[in-house]
């Protein structure tokens, strides 16, 4: 296993309890395996860097697993408009036998640690979903992940906000309300 530390702007960041990502039981395929685990935290990792993919590249990264792309052209508003995915599972228990041959288990899913660095290092405190708020689109932080499996698997560890960007609900604008009716 690989970890890493990167500079990334955050969008559609669902990594707080509060928010996470529990799919729909009677949704789509995709929704339903979601919450058949229990859900995720999961955040689409805008790179900063050119340099930032060129390196997880040549560490192993599997650039299409499964043939999906890992690295995804998105909004170039955002970091150097290229992300990727980070998730963790709420709850991921993988079964292991430890070298004495006694059967153990251990859980790689769980809430990643969310620090509040906006205060720079010497005052980081934990994010507060209730005080601090949902993390809006344009949030920029450091994000600790690692890759596994051969550079496969990628799992969010922790995210450090050092910018912090306001979610807005996507509620109608006045202007938007002007062109509804009923």
């Amino acid at each position: 296993m690989a970890k890493y530390t990167m500079d990334m702007v955050l969008q559609y960041a669902k990594v707080f309890p509060e928010n996470a990502d529990y799919g729909d039981p009677k949704g789509n395929r995709v929704a339903k395996s979601i919450a058949d685990k229990g859900g995720q935290y999961i955040v689409q990792g805008y790179f900063t860097d050119p340099d930032q993919i060129s390196q997880l590249l040549e560490d192993g990264l599997d650039p299409e697993p499964m043939n999906s792309p890992r690295i995804i052209d998105g909004d170039a508003q955002y970091g150097i408009g290229k992300y990727m995915k980070l998730k963790r599972m709420v709850k991921d228990v993988k079964n292991f036998t430890d070298r004495y041959g006694k059967p153990f288990e251990k859980d790689y899913g769980g809430a990643p640690n969310i620090v509040n660095l906006t205060n720079g290092m010497d005052k980081k405190t934990l994010w507060s979903f209730e005080e601090d708020g949902p993390l809006g689109n344009g949030t920029k932080a450091k994000v600790q992940f690692e890759t596994y499996s051969n550079g496969a698997g990628v799992r969010l560890l922790n995210v450090g906000i050092t910018e912090h960007v306001p979610y807005t609900s996507g509620e109608p604008t006045e202007d938007d309300k002007m062109f509804m009716v009923g």
